[in-house]
């Protein structure tokens, strides 16, 4: 899966997550289990314009923290979203700010907690998200957009979003 983080000036953080549970929940479990992410700062990230903040550790399926169990046929972006963590959980950890330079590249696995602040700088805040399972694995790279793209287009057609784009 790959992703660009744009956080504009005065964009909302991302809520405390891991990666694992919501990659998981597209193919279940005939698709990949295990999931790294290689993150690259377009960006300085800063304090100011909302770093990654992450919790260091050996963090694995055996020692990972409680998430919330997401909705049946929620919105798979929000409610129905695997892999959040209650706040009651995410108050109780210590997230370290990935404060780095453009060019910076981190990489933790999908246990791994992490969220990002809001971006209260006047300038935008940018990041690429490369997430990867084992070759061994599998490759469910295009499986795994069309099965988000199915589960999004449920979830719109039970809210009558139906002919509506986004």
């Amino acid at each position: 899966k790959e992703k660009l983080n744009l956080k504009p000036p005065g964009g909302s953080g991302f809520a405390p997550h891991l990666d694992t549970p919501s990659l998981r929940i597209a193919l279940g479990d005939n698709g990949p289990q295990t999931f790294c992410t290689v993150m690259v700062a377009i960006d300085d990230m800063t304090l100011s314009n909302g770093c990654l903040r992450i919790c260091k550790g050996e963090w694995s399926e055996d020692s990972c923290v409680t998430t919330v169990a997401p909705e049946i046929d929620g919105n798979p972006d929000a409610g129905g979203r695997a892999g959040a963590i209650p706040l009651e959980v995410a108050d109780t950890l210590e997230y370290e700010p990935l404060v780095c330079k453009s060019g910076t590249i981190a990489v933790f696995n999908g246990w791994a907690p992490h969220r990002s602040a809001a971006n209260t700088s006047p300038f935008p805040r940018r990041a690429v998200f490369l997430t990867y399972n084992p070759s061994s694995e599998g490759d469910f790279h295009q499986r795994y957009y069309q099965m988000m793209d199915e589960k999004r287009q449920r979830w719109r057609e039970s809210v009558g979003l139906v002919d509506r784009q986004y």
